[in-house]
């Protein structure tokens, strides 16, 4: 089963449907909000793919047998969540972002998720004991990670920043009466969560150094090139490219993500869909540090093999 083309027609009804309630909020944060959204939807060209926060429910469907109605609104509320804390985010990270001109979709965005939710959950369900605890995990991880070092002291805490997104694999499982399993989904899932941040911040590392912003990357760096110095202004851009260049940190890197792919394995929660997308992560960032690791041994063998492998 591909994890992500076989719930395609149910991730256009989510994407529908979110666009039908953001059009009906007020102007001008409807347009606001449906900018937002086409950012985030998985069927606009060139946009940024969160994969798992509405696949999740999908996959655990199969497992935990509830309907495709109530996993599209597992889904839909996923994404609401999803662009609430991106909301949150980018007011945190980036100094010139507006709260007065995105809070007030952020709140209606929360709403809805609230509209969804509640609707399964009424009252003092347990759910909202998971909700406050998801919650508080987020808000100590964004708060700390820079001065503790998560990535090098207690990792899991580096997916803390997601723990909002385990909320629907929790509300599939407790659904469907399966509540003895959310402590083995939620550990499957931080590992994952954790794997997809290293991809990311593969990717993103040279603006995170340069906007001072805590990378995985850039901690096993400073690490790598300092032992237990965590003086930030010391890592310079060609320090970090001599350390995965050079000194091959990427394949250390990588042999992290493979490591949590043999974790999940060993649980017995079976949720194929997600580990599937974890083995497309982990095999991205192999692949990333096998190519550079190639590149490297054709400039030692010689400039003409090199050039020979380029232009052949």
């Amino acid at each position: 089963m591909n994890w992500l083309h076989d719930y395609d027609e149910d991730l256009r009804i989510v994407f529908d449907e979110c666009r039908r309630m953001i059009s009906q909020f007020p102007a001008p944060v409807k347009n606001q909000g449906l900018s937002y959204l086409d950012h985030f939807n998985v069927f606009v060209k060139d946009s940024h793919k969160n994969y798992i926060c509405y696949l999740l429910p999908f996959w655990f469907k199969e497992s935990c047998q509830l309907t495709a109605m109530d996993c599209r609104q597992m889904s839909i509320g996923n994404v609401y969540l999803m662009l609430y804390f991106f909301i949150q985010d980018d007011l945190m990270d980036t100094p010139a972002t507006s709260a007065s001109a995105t809070l007030p979709l952020a709140n209606l965005l929360y709403i809805e998720f609230l509209n969804i939710y509640r609707t399964y959950f009424p009252g003092k369900a347990p759910f909202w004991d998971y909700f406050n605890r998801y919650i508080s995990e987020w808000a100590e991880s964004v708060s700390n990670e820079k001065t503790q070092d998560y990535f090098r002291s207690e990792s899991v805490k580096v997916a803390h920043k997601a723990s909002p997104l385990k909320l629907s694999s929790t509300a599939v499982l407790l659904l469907s009466g399966r509540d003895s399993l959310i402590t083995q989904s939620e550990e499957m899932l931080e590992y994952v969560l954790l794997t997809l941040q290293m991809l990311d911040d593969y990717e993103d590392w040279e603006e995170d150094l340069e906007d001072g912003n805590y990378n995985c990357l850039l901690s096993l760096a400073r690490q790598g090139l300092s032992g237990d110095n965590n003086d930030e202004d010391k890592l310079t851009p060609a320090e970090v490219k001599d350390f995965m260049y050079t000194s091959s940190g990427l394949v250390s890197y990588a042999q992290l993500a493979l490591t949590h792919h043999t974790r999940l394995l060993s649980y017995t929660l079976k949720v194929p869909q997600l580990l599937d997308f974890h083995l497309f992560l982990t095999t991205n960032l192999q692949q990333i540090s096998t190519a550079i690791e190639s590149e490297k041994k054709l400039l030692q063998n010689g400039g003409l093999l090199y050039w020979l492998s380029k232009n052949s």
